[in-house]
């Protein structure tokens, strides 16, 4: 297909900031000077086309990407850092404002899921590369062409569509984690995926070649997917395309799970609007309820499969480590106060909100109890108080200041007076 004539110069400057605007030209003038041919690549094109914002400024230059950048950082009072050896860098401008720049180059696989051998190359070879059409597009910044959107694979086109399709039928075959990426776009902007390359997809996960890519990148694509809009959608359709074995191989999306889906959706949509300022991490909500049906070992050794940190694997492992017990606890009639809170206290936002999904209805009730009241409830005695008491900080030290917050929210301490009397009344019982 021939280079699209259509500039979009005046969309640029339209929906970019000024000084976006200015750095680009700024680039395409630079570019110039060194007989060098730069574009505006990657997201940022796609997203302009679409009118949904994104500032991350990719320039691929025909020519040595390195001297490029170090040119326009010093035409941009900037400074450069992250050089590879695959001709990239990054161009950091004052208030931390990045390009990143890299030399247009193809890639030979020299088996599948490796990593690729580098050579450089023409801009058209270099979109190629690219896994979508719809981010194999780039915008000329050479003055006097300056906004002309380059699109040799009808990438344009596909976003009219709202199309996501692979480049070429290799494409899944040099890159997997290309199958989770398919998805992630269809979702964001409500896409379908081609047939001829939701074939490919399945083909390829058929071949199932995830053992010589670095598990990293699989987990990293599942993070962007899992944290989308709505994670539910999406792993409907990664359950349609075979993907959920990647995962680990007993997840099905069956009626349990179905459920569970749609139970968070209700419990974090609840929650976003009830507590705003908190801010789960809600890739590893969904990511906890993908393992629900796993055992506990099976959950630990996915979680440390995908290098999960040590932290994130325990907010996984609590969200399923005894939960049958706590969910049969909660649900007993008219459990006090300080009952709800002793079932619930060890339990993560992330855990908490994953059981509150899988909860009846009188026991979300008391989930929430516990999120809006019961978790903030504090004494107002102090450990500086029980030290004017005697008492030396230790386990009984802690451990009487648990009984006197159990005390209270049970409702039997009302004022600061009640709950040093009930302090007191206990040292009292431990001395005896």
């Amino acid at each position: 297909m021939k280079t699209s004539p259509k500039n979009i110069k005046g969309v640029m400057e339209d929906r970019l900031p000024k000084k976006v605007v200015q750095a680009l030209k700024a680039a395409g003038e630079v570019a110039e000077g060194m007989n060098y041919s730069a574009y505006l690549v990657g997201g940022l094109v796609r997203d302009l086309l679409l009118g949904v914002e994104n500032l991350d400024v990719d320039i691929t230059v025909e020519g040595e990407g390195i001297a490029f950048a170090e040119k326009l950082a010093q035409r941009l009072s900037g400074r450069v850092k992250g050089i590879t050896r695959f001709g990239t860098a990054i161009v950091t401008l004052r208030g931390g404002f990045k390009i990143d720049v890299a030399t247009a180059r193809r890639e030979y696989y020299e088996r599948p899921a490796a990593l690729p051998t580098v050579q450089k190359s023409s801009i058209r070879e270099d979109q190629f590369r690219r896994d979508f059409t719809i981010n194999a597009m780039a915008i000329k910044l050479n003055p006097g062409e300056f906004g002309k959107l380059i699109d040799f694979f009808a990438g344009e086109r596909d976003l009219k569509r709202g199309v996501v399709r692979a480049l070429h039928k290799k494409s899944f075959l040099d890159d997997p984690t290309r199958i989770f990426r398919a998805v992630r776009f269809s979702e964001r902007y409500q896409f379908k995926i081609d047939e001829g390359t939701k074939d490919l997809i399945k083909q390829a996960t058929n071949l199932a070649m995830f053992d010589e890519l670095t598990i990293e990148r699989v987990r990293d694509e599942l993070v962007l997917i899992l944290s989308e809009e709505n994670p539910a959608r999406a792993i409907k359709k990664m359950a349609e395309l075979h993907e959920l074995k990647f995962i680990h191989p007993r997840i099905k999306l069956n009626k349990q799970l179905r459920k569970l889906l749609g139970n968070l959706e209700e419990v974090l949509s609840w929650f976003r609007s009830s507590f705003p300022k908190e801010k789960p991490s809600p890739w590893l909500i969904y990511f906890s309820a993908l393992l629900r049906g796993l055992t506990l070992k099976e959950a630990r050794a996915a979680c440390q499969r995908f290098h999960l940190s040590r932290k994130d694997e325990e907010k996984v492992i609590k969200g399923k480590e005894g939960v049958s017990r706590k969910l049969r606890e909660l649900g007993k009639e008219k459990p006090r106060p300080s009952q709800i809170y002793l079932q619930l206290e060890s339990l993560p936002l992330e855990s908490l909100l994953v059981v509150m999904a899988r909860a009846s209805r009188i026991v979300r009730e008391r989930i929430s109890l516990y999120l809006r009241e019961l978790r903030r409830a504090r004494l107002k005695v102090t450990g500086d108080d029980l030290k004017e008491l005697g008492l030396r900080p230790g386990p009984k030290f802690a451990e009487l200041l648990k009984k006197t917050l159990i005390a209270k929210l049970d409702g039997s301490l009302k004022t600061k007076e009640d709950e040093l009397n009930y302090v007191k009344m206990n040292i009292s019982r431990m001395r005896r």
